[in-house]
């Protein structure tokens, strides 16, 4: 077995599953086992579904959690059942493209990688392209810089060696920021990461995406970690919780959330050559989450990289 696919489901759309497992099940690249692991032990039609796919395709294996565990630990559960030399991630409501695990393969091997991404092209509910991700980070070095600003491999894109999970246990449970965390421990442990410089994955956004409180949440996780990772060091878990306990205020969350929709107003007017809009929107960001404009802060600093 030469990749291991995991994909964790919960409660995503009919459509949208199928199509996740339909864009994995139709690669060009053969060799892979995909891995779902349901963390919806009462989700009846999720298992219908995957339960119908695995009947007809041998490479499915379908894993139910008697409870529910959370990413993080779905994803490890998965990482215990692989067999295969590399693991490739998969959201079961996105859309790889059908050469992604060919091309990333070859990449990650002609180059001796352990851990890398693709573009992502983000669509909405609909599957309308909101924005393409047109360039990241793909040099090592740069990447080990550009990890103290953010997050450079999209989650959903990853593909890596085996030994490379192995080695860091796996994903700790740091909410809503499990693949910075693993990102900035393998990065600490000198393993090459890259990201190939081809769109590989249609990643869906919805509005369930993060929730209101989540999405600054996220950015704080975010915030702790890259202190941590700046003195040379993996964040500490209980004092991360400690940090965003204290910090995460409804107020600051909510000018933040309102920052997120006005910036992805901007992508979109830029996406459409709608320029003054964007710049309207940009006045209007400006005054809005100071927050958030450290995070376009990071956002600009991390592609200075690419």
């Amino acid at each position: 077995m030469t990749v291991s696919v995991l994909m964790a489901a919960y409660k995503e759309e009919e459509v949208f599953l199928r199509q996740a497992i339909e864009s994995v099940l139709d690669q060009t690249f053969r060799d892979f086992e995909l891995i779902i692991v349901l963390d919806n032990p009462e989700n009846e039609l999720h298992k219908k579904i995957i339960g119908e796919y695995a009947a007809k395709d041998s490479r499915i294996r379908f894993l139910i959690n008697e409870k529910n565990m959370g990413l993080p630990r779905s994803l490890n559960r998965g990482l215990k059942e692989a067999q295969g030399e590399f693991i490739a991630r998969m959201d079961a409501d996105d859309i790889s493209y059908p050469n992604r695990f060919e091309k990333q393969l070859q990449y990650l091997k002609d180059n001796h990688y352990d851990l890398i991404g693709g573009l992502p092209v983000m669509i909405d509910e609909n599957g309308k392209v909101i924005y393409s991700i047109g360039k990241v980070p793909s040099d090592s070095r740069k990447i080990r810089k550009a990890l103290q600003f953010g997050q450079v491999i999209a989650h959903p894109t990853w593909m890596g060696r085996r030994a490379v999970f192995t080695d860091l246990e796996g994903y700790r449970p740091i909410p809503l920021c499990e693949d910075y965390d693993f990102t900035l421990r393998a990065s600490l442990k000198g393993y090459k990461i890259s990201n190939l410089m081809e769109p590989v994955l249609r990643y869906r956004v919805t509005k369930n995406s993060l929730s209101r409180n989540s999405l600054y949440k996220q950015y704080l996780y975010m915030r702790f970690l890259t202190d941590a990772y700046k003195k040379g060091k993996a964040a500490d878990m209980q004092e991360a919780d400690r940090y965003v306990e204290v910090h995460n205020d409804p107020v600051s969350a909510g000018r933040y959330l309102k920052a997120n929709g006005i910036f992805n107003d901007m992508l979109t007017d830029l996406t459409e050559k709608k320029y003054l809009p964007f710049i309207g929107n940009g006045f209007r960001l400006l005054f809005t989450s100071r927050q958030y404009l450290d995070k376009i802060y990071r956002f600009v600093r991390l592609h200075m990289y690419s």
